[in-house]
C-alpha cells in the first residue's frame, strides 16, 4: 500500500474532504445508504460517500493499517501525544482514516465510471498480502478491528485500483522535459555569509561595514585557494556555510540566483572568482557541468510534480460529484 499512501497523502495535502463531519454538497443525487445514529456496530453504516455505505468495520480495518505503521516505530503511546490544545495524535489519526477511506471511495466511483478495473493476477496478489497480514495479527486485533482475508484482500484491491487509477488520469500528462530544463551539476563551494543562517545555527546579519570586512577575507580565501591541494578540504575548513559540496538545479534554494547563474556558466574543472550574492560571497568550483544520472532524476521527479498536480486537479472535480455524510455517533467511539 506505499504507494497509494503517496497518492492518499497529496490529496490530503492539497484537496481535503470539505465538511467531515456535516458532509459535503455533491451534484449526484442517488439512494444514500443511511447512516447509523444509534449504537454503532460492526455492520453499522458510518460513512455515505454518494450512494456507497462504508461499515464501521472497514474503518477499523483501516485503522488497524494506520496502527501498524506507526506503532512500528513511535510505540503504543503514540496515539495519546498532544499536538496541539485539546488534540491528540490520535485525533489526527481519525481525520486521517475518515479522509482515506473517502478519498478511496471516490476514485473507486471514477474507476468504475471509467471502466478501469483490476486484472485476475492483481486481485490475487490483493489476496496474498491479505493472508500475509492476517498470519502476523494477534486474535486480540482481529477481533478489535474485525479482520479477515476477504476484508483485507478489499482493501488491498481498492488501493491497487486507486494506484491504477493515478496512472490513467494522469495519462496525457506533458513529459516533454528538455535537458536544459532538468540540468543538474555538481558543484564545490565555499561561501562567506552576510545574510543568513551559518553552519552552527547562528543567524547572520551584516551591516555594510561588516560587509566590506567579509569581502575581504573571501578576497584572501581566494588568493589562499592558489596553494591549496584540495578545493573541498580547503573550503570544508573555511566555509560558513553547512555545505561545501552539491549537487544542484537551477531551482535549488540553497544558493543565491547569482551563485546558481555563475555555477552553471563554469565549465568541468573551473573555478570562480568572488561572486557577490544576495545573502554572502561565494566561490565556486565545477565539478561535473552535466550530471546524466541526476539530470535524469531530475526530469522523473518534474513528471511526478506535473502527475501530482494533474491528479489533485482531476480528483477535485471526482469529489464534486458526491455527497460525503458521516455519523456523529462513530466519530465520538472511533478509536484508532
Amino acid at each position: 500500500m506505499r504507494r497509494t499512501n503517496r497518492i492518499v497523502a497529496l490529496l490530503l495535502a492539497g484537496v481535503m474532504v470539505a465538511g467531515s463531519i456535516t458532509g459535503c454538497s455533491g451534484s449526484i443525487k442517488k439512494k444514500s445508504a443511511k447512516l447509523e445514529k444509534g449504537d454503532i456496530t460492526d455492520s453499522s453504516i458510518v460513512i455515505t460517500v454518494g450512494d456507497q455505505g462504508i461499515k464501521y468495520s472497514e474503518v477499523k480495518n483501516y485503522c488497524y493499517f494506520l496502527k501498524n505503521q506507526y506503532e512500528g516505530s513511535f510505540g503504543e503511546k503514540i496515539w495519546s501525544y498532544s499536538v496541539g490544545k485539546d488534540t491528540t495524535i490520535g485525533d489526527e489519526a481519525k481525520e486521517e482514516v475518515i479522509n482515506m477511506v473517502t478519498q478511496l471511495k471516490v476514485i473507486k466511483a471514477a474507476a468504475e465510471e471509467q471502466k478501469v478495473k483490476l486484472t485476475n493476477d492483481e486481485k490475487d496478489e490483493a489476496v496474498q498480502k491479505a493472508e500475509e497480514m492476517i498470519q502476523t495479527a494477534t486474535q486480540q486485533d482481529k477481533q478489535e478491528y474485525y479482520l479477515s482475508v476477504q476484508s483485507l484482500s478489499d482493501i488491498y484491491e481498492e488501493n491497487a485500483l486507486a494506484d491504477k487509477m493515478f496512472y490513467v488520469a494522469t495519462d496525457d500528462v506533458d513529459n516533454n522535459i528538455s535537458d536544459e530544463e532538468a540540468k543538474q551539476i555538481k558543484i564545490q563551494y565555499l561561501e562567506v555569509i552576510t545574510n543568513g543562517t551559518n553552519a552552527s545555527g547562528k543567524k547572520v546579519e551584516l551591516n555594510e561595514k561588516e560587509k566590506v570586512t567579509a569581502l575581504k577575507r573571501v578576497q584572501q580565501l581566494k588568493t589562499q585557494l592558489t596553494q591549496a591541494d584540495d578545493f573541498l578540504t580547503f573550503a570544508k575548513a573555511t566555509t560558513d556555510a553547512a555545505d561545501a559540496e552539491l549537487t544542484i538545479g537551477r531551482d535549488t534554494t540553497k544558493l543565491s540566483k547569482e551563485a546558481i547563474d555563475a555555477a552553471f556558466a563554469l565549465e568541468k574543472g573551473q573555478t570562480s572568482d568572488v561572486i557577490t550574492g544576495s545573502d554572502g560571497y561565494y566561490i565556486i568550483k565545477c565539478i561535473e557541468n552535466n550530471d546524466t544520472d541526476d539530470t535524469q532524476a531530475k526530469k522523473e521527479e518534474i513528471i511526478a510534480s506535473r502527475q501530482t498536480k494533474m491528479f489533485k486537479k482531476k480528483y477535485a472535480q471526482w469529489l464534486k460529484n458526491y455527497d460525503i455524510k458521516i455519523s456523529q455517533a462513530f466519530w465520538k467511539v472511533l478509536q484508532i
